[in-house]
């Protein structure tokens, strides 16, 4: 291969970046990825940034649900409630100006507190004789909100630009650092909204500050939407990889089963630049997506999800074909790649070329 189409690779990759320099993760892969290229003499493709539009979600209005409005005779209701202070201020702020345009976080809380004074309220009616139709009429409420209360719990993620920008790819990959990087705050957030919806209705949503703390640490976060850009360029770069590993045909690598010096430069790129440099980088995707791809699972599991939703958390983790278990297989095929082209020649850690490094 000529030096001018090795170094195509690279210069396309520079172009897709503008003339910006690329992130030192996909400096690391694509400098690994032409130096296998060179010496098994095979060609590969640079990352295509478009393709990261399959994990984005789809629009708001087919995620968010349709939910009946509650009509209450309110003046009623309140004239007949006096006793019902708490209930009452729930009425009367629903039905203010800022009441009908509260987010659908907001209105998750605010259901949990009109439960809580309905509760209230019913629990000093029962105790009154003339007011058991008003009781009955509580109580039908109580019901009608309960039911409702998984489906607010989905409205409030799918309508939340928090929710939104957490699991979004980034326009950068993760950061190839010495030092563990961590998300855990947002990870443990998404496991507790999770957990919330899991709950209800037998327990009732949190109050808004607590929803609001939640919502925000997703917004905070500086890797969740990293690692999903970082899991789709390492898998299409590991798959290349292997593609060139397993296009080679073993006995002209390495003749008669022992080691070449072409086989002796391959080991030295598998040493220097594949454990040296990309197996870190996998350790940090490893580290982060294992959490990740457990709380994408816990919420994926809850009970009356939208199917578009679920269709983009599928995208994201849980299924065979999902970007999280198509890095696993990346993984375990390009391990596999190696061990069988080094073993053919005799060169895989334990056997006699191993020591048959060079220097380069």
């Amino acid at each position: 291969m000529s030096t001018l189409l090795r170094i195509i690779p690279i210069a396309l990759l520079l172009t897709l970046c503008g003339c910006q320099r690329p992130p030192e993760a996909q400096r690391q892969m694509a400098n690994y990825l032409d130096r296998v290229s060179r010496v098994l003499q095979q060609d590969w493709q640079p990352f295509q940034p478009e393709s990261l539009s399959a994990y984005r979600f789809g629009p708001r209005r087919e995620r968010v649900l349709s939910i009946a409005p509650l009509r209450i005779s309110l003046l009623d209701l309140i004239v007949d409630t006096n006793d019902c202070r708490e209930l009452q201020q729930r009425i009367s702020e629903r039905n203010t100006v800022l009441g009908k345009v509260m987010p659908w976080s907001h209105r998750l809380a605010y259901d949990g507190e009109l439960l809580r004074a309905l509760q209230h309220c019913t629990a000093l009616l029962a105790e009154r004789d003339d007011k058991q139709a008003l009781q009955e009429q509580l109580s039908a409420i109580a019901a009608s909100k309960t039911s409702s209360l998984p489906a607010t719990f989905w409205n409030a993620l799918n309508s939340s630009e928090e929710f939104e920008q957490y699991l979004r790819f980034a326009d950068q990959p993760l950061p190839v650092s010495s030092q563990p990087l961590t998300d855990q705050a947002a990870i443990e957030a998404l496991r507790e909204l999770a957990n919330v919806g899991a709950e209800l209705p037998h327990r009732l949503p949190p109050e808004r500050a607590s929803l609001d703390a939640l919502l925000r640490t997703l917004q905070l976060s500086q890797h969740g939407g990293q690692l999903i850009t970082s899991l789709a360029q390492t898998t299409h770069g590991l798959q290349q990889a292997t593609q060139m590993l397993q296009a080679t045909e073993a006995r002209l690598l390495c003749p008669m089963q022992a080691p070449s010096e072409r086989s002796k430069i391959l080991l030295n790129v598998f040493v220097l630049f594949y454990a040296g440099e990309i197996q870190p980088y996998l350790a940090q995707l490893q580290r982060l997506g294992q959490p990740w791809a457990a709380a994408i699972g816990e919420l994926r599991a809850l009970p009356g999800i939208p199917a578009a939703t679920a269709q983009a958390l599928d995208r994201l983790a849980g299924t065979e074909a999902s970007l999280w278990e198509r890095y696993q297989a990346a993984v375990a095929a390009h391990t596999q790649a190696w061990q069988d082209l080094l073993g053919a020649c005799q060169s895989r850690p334990g056997q006699s070329g191993w020591q048959g490094r060079t220097e380069q």
